[in-house]
């Protein structure tokens, strides 16, 4: 499926918008991707997701491989490909072994996960899949992650769900080229 909105470049922004491409060009290896280039439309909301996106990928204490579990759980369940092979990628960079992605349909038994790792996955299932989570997933996590890097990963994954509802009805596409690593 085509992207249902045009992808905006960087002369097509307002000039006074045009920094909010310079920057994640800067902080992306000089590309910006396509998902920015639908969120464009909107540079005002675009310059704000970019910010917290940024907080939440950069700047928190959770475990950046718990993270990304979390985070390739969201594009897995929601088939958000463009979500799910930019994550893996991630993933990849910050450590999780592609066993352990190649396992996530199979989180539940596969050996390759801890039981840290299972409960932020299943964390990740239940809030993505029923916004609820239960009493007992909630309590497993707080067995390892403590309240500030608890709310940094339920913040993790509420983005996420919020990236995966833009992404699948806008149909935003993979830029050419990109796979998983």
């Amino acid at each position: 499926m085509a992207a249902r909105v045009p992808y905006l470049n960087r002369e097509d922004l307002p000039e006074a918008e045009r920094v909010i491409f310079d920057n994640l060009a800067a902080e992306r290896g000089g590309t910006v991707g396509n998902i920015f280039k639908a969120l464009a439309h909107t540079p005002n909301l675009l310059r704000r997701f970019c910010q917290i996106g940024s907080e939440l990928r950069n700047k928190t204490e959770l475990d950046p491989k718990l993270r990304e579990l979390a985070i390739c759980t969201v594009g897995r369940l929601t088939d958000a490909q463009y979500e799910f092979v930019h994550h893996w990628n991630i993933a990849r960079r910050v450590g999780v072994p592609r066993e352990q992605l190649e396992a996530l349909a199979d989180w539940e038994k596969s050996p390759t996960f801890s039981d840290s790792e299972r409960a932020v996955i299943r964390y990740a299932v239940e809030a993505t899949n029923n916004v609820r989570v239960t009493d007992a997933t909630w309590n497993a996590l707080k067995t390892f992650l403590d309240t500030r890097r608890l709310m940094e990963l339920v913040q993790n994954v509420a983005f996420y769900n919020m990236v995966v509802r833009v992404l699948v009805p806008v149909g935003v596409e993979l830029e050419p080229g990109t796979t998983k690593q």
